[in-house]
């Protein structure tokens, strides 16, 4: 679906999205989402995020721990010759473990995963790997290989020895200080001994002075030679298994892009929850229709207290009702009304849930096409009716069957009878190309206009005469009523004023 769906505050939903994941994979694709590329696709999404809610509520898992991101390391283990950092294979530890105790979860409900569950650990040979050689800190062991055990142990043996050089200089105050490999004496301040040999600088703090008797010089070269020489072997040991990594660089990628899609279904499911969701129908053919349908930040709003409970809509956009024509004043939820649409229709063919009570139908539009508020730029000087005519432009250059259009306030920005009669031709046309959607404005002639054309349909936001304030409702198949008359005059203006009012409406009407 390609078009400009973020004006429908789809950016909105892919935020929830990545606060609900649990990796930083899962929180780059919840960035990305978009509508999938086929009802197929969507599908797939969709009965994951199904599958992965039946687990919440149900109590039955998965619940994905929060995990490191393993893709710079994959990345820099794709190059020969390159040797990950201890702690980039801890991390890939932790991602392998992970794959390893989903795969039970994934073999009970396969459609959580449609890659399939062998994949979770096709490359867990690399745990064992990686614990015969590293420690849990990341550290390579001591005893990895017959070489690291040899040299561990003579460097053993040559620490002792060098420990046992330095006591003679330790009975006048001083203290022993190991600066890496190198033993010195760190002599307290106002210290009278005197050591031959190297002096080293302060000592911890700024305190004292730290001397390397000359008798330890060439003991301590030594232990920075074998010191030197075990992190040679470390290093060769961590390029080692950085080839076993490399060699099972496809089956860690497909771990990774498992983990992904398991993190997004699981944050969908949690979405879904919040917004007492459920799985649209998915179909081929264009079509939208849904019962009881309410905008998810509305709701959301709602549950946290930050707002009134958003009156559901219901709508029905297909062969014999392909365009809705929501008139009526300003202010009455028409713009709310188009955007609910909208985004429930990008969101199920992204395969999310959706918040409606009742049924869901969402169709397979190739193309939407959306025009919110005003869309003048300020950088090129265009004024709104210039900014509306590009956009009408691009649409009829490409609008077809498969076209979903949400226009709001078709016809606005120009004188108001120039506007409706533009507005008439646009859905005319589009009409003819059997275009689908829905279309707002408060142009009257609009109205009667959608009366008598096959292809359209009106509809209205109610509206509390008594109160005076829009009810937020959406009504099929009911124009939208001028109110402007009305509330002027329970407003309290001149009731003289308002009958003389009501007679050049007349004679306007009359005109017409």
């Amino acid at each position: 679906m390609e078009g400009d769906w973020k004006l429908l505050d789809f950016e909105g939903i892919r935020r929830l999205l990545e606060k609900l994941s649990a990796t930083p994979m899962g929180a780059d694709a919840a960035r990305n989402l978009g509508p999938a590329p086929s009802v197929a696709a969507a599908r797939q999404l969709q009965e994951a995020i199904t599958a992965a809610r039946f687990g919440l509520e149900s109590g039955a898992g998965p619940v994905l721990p929060e995990l490191p991101d393993p893709r710079p390391a994959l990345r820099q283990a794709a190059t020969p010759g390159a040797a990950l950092s201890g702690q980039a294979f801890r991390n890939l530890h932790r991602i392998l473990r992970v794959g390893q105790e989903l795969r039970a979860f994934v073999e009970a409900r396969p459609a959580l995963l449609p890659l399939g569950a062998a994949v979770l650990d096709a490359a867990g040979s690399l745990i064992d790997a990686i614990d015969a050689m590293l420690l849990p800190n990341g550290s390579v062991r001591e005893d990895g290989n017959d070489t690291l055990r040899r040299l561990h142990s003579e460097l053993k043996q040559e620490r002792e020895a060098v420990q046992r050089q330095i006591q003679p200089h330790l009975r006048g105050g001083g203290k022993a200080h190991w600066a890496g490999q190198r033993l010195s004496v760190h002599l307290p301040d106002g210290s009278r001994e005197e050591i031959r040999g190297v002096r080293r600088g302060a000592g911890p703090g700024g305190h004292g002075t730290v001397v390397e008797p000359m008798e330890l010089v060439a003991l301590n070269n030594h232990l920075e030679k074998i010191s030197g020489t075990i992190e040679q072997e470390n290093q060769s040991v961590l390029r080692a298994l950085t080839d076993e990594v490399r060699a099972l660089l496809p089956a860690l990628q497909k771990l990774v892009d498992a983990l992904t899609w398991l993190d997004l279904a699981i944050a969908g499911a949690q979405l879904s929850l919040h917004l007492q969701a459920q799985a649209a129908e998915l179909v081929e053919e264009p079509i939208l229709q849904f019962e009881g349908a309410v905008h998810p930040q509305l709701w959301l709003a709602h549950v946290d207290h930050r707002g009134p409970k958003p009156k559901p809509l219901s709508v029905r956009i297909d062969a014999e009702n392909p365009i809705l024509v929501v008139t009526g004043p300003n202010t009455g939820g028409k713009s709310v009304s188009l955007k609910t649409v909208g985004l429930l229709a990008v969101m199920a063919r992204c395969g999310l849930h959706v918040p409606v009570s009742g049924r869901a139908v969402v169709g397979h539009f190739h193309k939407i096409f959306v025009d919110m508020g005003d869309p003048q730029s300020m950088a090129f000087a265009l004024s709104t009716f210039s900014g509306h005519i590009d956009m009408l432009k691009k649409l009829l250059a490409e609008a077809d069957a498969s076209t979903l259009i949400l226009l709001d306030e078709l016809g606005t920005g120009t004188d108001p009878e120039e506007g409706a009669a533009m507005a008439m031709a646009v859905l005319d046309e589009l009409a003819r190309r059997g275009v689908r959607g829905m279309v707002t404005t408060h142009l009257t002639p609009i109205k009667s206009f959608a009366a008598e054309h096959p292809a359209l349909q009106n509809a209205s936001m109610r509206f509390d005469h008594e109160r005076l304030e829009p009810t937020y409702e959406l009504e099929i198949g009911v124009p939208g009523k001028s109110l402007g008359l009305l509330i002027a005059e329970k407003s309290g203006l001149p009731v003289e004023l308002v009958r003389e009012a009501r007679g050049y409406l007349a004679r306007l009407h009359q005109g017409a």
